[in-house]
């Protein structure tokens, strides 16, 4: 039964762990840890912060399920932190996210005051779908001073305000099956909502009955692998110095220095060298912890960039190696024969590493008097999942709620077919699809003939492959699913010059050439109902190292200024960070065009471009070109096809995606067919059939592909306790098109269940006109089994 919510309720949460740091390290004595709690804590984490860098850590959480339909009002957060020295650290930030996108306000923090508490207040708008990405961001930068420079968090206590309003049905999900499990076990949906999908734990459901609110839903469940295998990575971890010393510098000087990820470049123009005659080795965590002790390790390499300062003194080099203890993973890498270049190699594993060896595993690197740069690194570990590999759970949809649902998996038996009305006509609706799922689901639903039903489809991949109706092509009857992405192009306010359209050649083209110290700045807008690929094809005419093209990163506004030569050489005047690529080499000022391309989520968005010019002399064609290309990821809404007036059976097929599929048609005489008609299957999937004959006694037999087949048979009782019969057939692991014909023939002689076992009927009495009239032995309707009475 529907039940009415009018409520005003809030949940309180605390960190549960901490992720993506960079240029902050922590120490085991305070470790990250100590600040997944709330915000009075006594106990705290510190992070150093890396000299004359910005550092910052995630904190996540795990955020409670709040229903469906639900309104976020309000999310507050106290947090405690604060710096030992507001000198030592500067632009402090403590701030909501959820994923990578910025939330509200971002709320610093200056005191030096253990007791300093920091109240947000404006964190912005939030839905209950970004809510499980929810992150809290702290960082602050470092001077360049070699004081310790340290951020402490005690904790932090998120209050997340909601109210719902309207309407709610309960969903339950429950197996009687041994081993067999069905999640979430209960779920209240507000009305017109979607449910969370229930997971079905199951290699195979053909031993299995699934319904829900007693009718099958075997059809309409999802098959999904169980993935067989999985990778994990890892970035450089905390140094440590083992022995020798660095010339001139203190080991964490040289700490700050070293980049966390594999695309850094080289942090400084200084070169890291050892002492004279002496060779420092310096190690990096790299240690996977979280690897299940029973998996099977395929491969483990690690991906290195560096370089060395000169490859012509003898006493120079920088390697590095893989290293558990006392044991080496991997062959050393010696960046001396590679060069000076920034480069990145990789170190494979030549012995499989134990999981107890990935616990203490280290990139161990060492370096001569004239030294070099390890920049970044990136160590994976491939493996396979134990009982993986021929596993799957299925999954069930329930979209736009307007009942209560039950769910129940029980042992396979007798089909059941829906109840049908004996005052109509009925007809079958048969309904299969790849990477959708469709209201009503898929499988065979009988409806009353004379009828109109709309289907609604709704695609999991954008790529409408197919669209048949008892094997005609509807594609165009379809309404709706084509997402409507668009964009424009538009020059802000406070520009002083924009990007005209070329329309001969469909490039927007920088007006500002000639202009020293000036920018021409484009603003492309973008309205996307899906997740899109953004591609900019550009071509770039700048003087290397003097003007540039710049792409903005994603929502994030860039300066409009002109740039200013200096030493030889310009850069933009707002900070890098702001820009997804810059144009700068000379290999990117040809006339050869080039692709940059963004991964954007549905929804309104902006990404800024500019022709920033410094007051040098001009070169060549002196501007900045670029077309724009989208290309929808996801789907943009459902798609409904109508039926009017259903007098005959129908069979819809509906394919997203690039997929190879096969056509499974069945038909039959004298018997009902779930399902009945045309399906398509994915390759390697398994097809069931059901077949109810008219009468109990018939004889069934079925033919798939000409070929007679030997079907199940199912005895079984109604609801109403009366017999029931289904006879089913399987086809797994498909690899071809199947056609099944059924036929269903009338026994000639009468049988009635006694006992558990069908036995001839000797003598049968029908009540005529209150007396009860012997007859004939031969074959009646099973209605009519209800008027029988046992002879003398």
């Amino acid at each position: 039964m529907p039940k009415p919510i009018n409520i005003q309720d809030s949940i309180s949460i605390h960190p549960n762990g901490a992720t993506s740091t960079s240029n902050l390290t922590t120490s085991s004595s305070y470790p990250s840890s100590n600040a997944c709690t709330d915000s009075n804590s006594d106990t705290y984490a510190r992070y150093t912060v890396t000299r004359s860098t910005t550092g910052e850590t995630y904190f996540t959480f795990d955020v409670p399920s709040i229903p469906n339909g639900a309104t976020i009002t309000s999310i507050t957060a106290t947090v405690k932190v604060y710096v030992n020295n507001t000198t030592y650290v500067t632009n402090t930030v403590c701030q909501l996210y959820s994923g990578t996108t910025a939330k509200g306000s971002n709320y610093t923090f200056a005191s030096t005051n253990s007791s300093n508490v920091v109240n947000m207040t404006n964190t912005g708008t939030w839905t209950v779908s970004e809510l499980p990405d929810m992150r809290l961001k702290i960082g602050g930068t470092g001077n360049n001073s070699n004081n310790n420079k340290y951020i402490y968090v005690y904790g932090a206590t998120v209050v997340i305000n909601y109210s719902i309003s309207g309407t709610a049905y309960t969903i339950t999900a429950a197996s009687s099956v041994n081993g067999v499990a069905a999640t979430p076990a209960t779920q209240d949906v507000m009305s017109g909502e979607d449910a969370t999908d229930i997971r079905i734990d199951a290699d195979s459901i053909d031993e299995l009955a699934v319904t829900d609110n007693g009718v099958d839903i075997t059809n309409a469940l999802v098959r999904h692998a169980i993935e067989t295998t999985a990778t994990t990575n890892r970035v450089l971890g905390t140094y440590t110095l083992v022995s020798g010393s660095f010339n001139s510098s203190s080991s964490t000087y040289f700490q700050g220095l070293v980049g966390k990820g594999i695309d850094n470049t080289k942090t400084t123009s200084n070169y890291y060298s050892s002492g004279s005659g002496t060779i420092a080795v310096f190690t990096y965590d790299m240690s996977f912890t979280d690897i299940p002790s029973n998996v099977t390790i395929t491969r483990v390499y690690c991906e290195v960039n560096g370089h060395a300062e000169s490859t012509s003194n003898s006493n120079e080099y920088m390697c590095a190696q893989l290293i558990s203890g006392s044991t080496d993973l991997s062959e050393e890498l010696n960046f001396k024969s590679i060069g000076t270049s920034n480069t990145t190699q990789t170190l494979e594993c030549t012995t499989i590493p134990t999981v107890a060896q990935l616990a203490s595993m280290k990139l161990q690197c060492r370096l001569g008097y004239y030294g070099g740069a390890i920049n970044g690194a990136t160590c994976y570990v491939e493996y396979e999942l134990p009982n993986a590999g021929n596993g799957y759970y299925w999954t069930y949809s329930l979209t736009n709620l307007s009942a209560d649902h039950t769910i129940l998996i029980e042992e396979a038996g007798v089909y059941i077919p829906p109840e049908e009305d004996p005052q109509y006509e009925y007809q079958s609706l048969t309904i299969s699809s790849i990477n959708a799922t469709t209201n009503p689901g898929t499988g065979t639903t009988r409806v009353i003939e004379g009828s109109n039903q709309t289907i609604t489809i709704s695609p999991t991949d954008p790529q409408l492959t197919l669209a048949l109706d008892n094997g005609v092509d509807i594609t165009s009857q379809l309404v709706g699913g084509t997402p409507n992405n668009t964009y424009t192009v538009t020059t802000p306010a406070d520009a002083d010059y924009g990007f005209n359209l070329n329309s001969s050649t469909g490039f927007y083209v920088s007006q500002n050439d000639s202009q020293s110290k000036t920018a021409s700045i484009a603003r492309v807008n973008l309205n996307l109902e899906s997740n899109c690929l953004v591609t900019f094809t550009y071509i770039n005419y700048a003087e290397a190292g003097y003007d540039y093209g710049l792409f903005g990163k994603l929502d994030t506004k860039i300066a409009y200024d002109g740039l200013t030569a200096s030493s030889g050489s310009s850069s933009p005047s707002d900070s890098t960070s702001n820009y997804q690529y810059i144009c700068s080499s000379a290999s990117d000022n040809t006339q050869t065009q080039k692709t940059l391309t963004y991964e954007v989520p549905m929804g309104t968005h902006f990404i800024e471009v500019k022709y920033g010019k410094d007051d040098a002399s001009d070169a060549g064609n002196d501007n900045l070109q670029f077309k724009v290309e989208l290309k929808a990821t996801s789907t943009g809404g459902d798609y409904t096809y109508t039926l009017t007036n259903i007098t005959q059976k129908h069979s819809l097929v509906f394919v997203f995606g690039n997929v190879n599929y096969y056509f499974i048609t069945s038909s039959g005489t004298n018997c009902r067919l779930f399902p009945d008609g045309q399906q398509v299957k994915l390759e390697g999937e398994s097809y069931k059939i059901n077949i109810i004959p008219n009468n109990i006694t018939d004889t069934v037999s079925l033919t798939d592909n000409n070929v007679n087949q030997v079907l199940t048979k199912e005895e079984g009782v109604d609801k109403n306790n009366n017999p029931v019969v289904s006879y089913n057939y399987t086809i797994t692991n498909i690899q071809a098109a199947h056609t099944i014909a059924v036929s269903s023939t009338a026994s000639s002689q009468l049988f009635i269940k006694s006992q558990g076992s069908w036995v001839p009927v000797v003598k049968l009495y029908l009540k005529q006109d209150d007396r009860w009239i012997e007859q004939d032995v031969t074959y009646l309707l099973d209605n009519n089994l209800k008027y029988l009475k046992k002879g003398n």
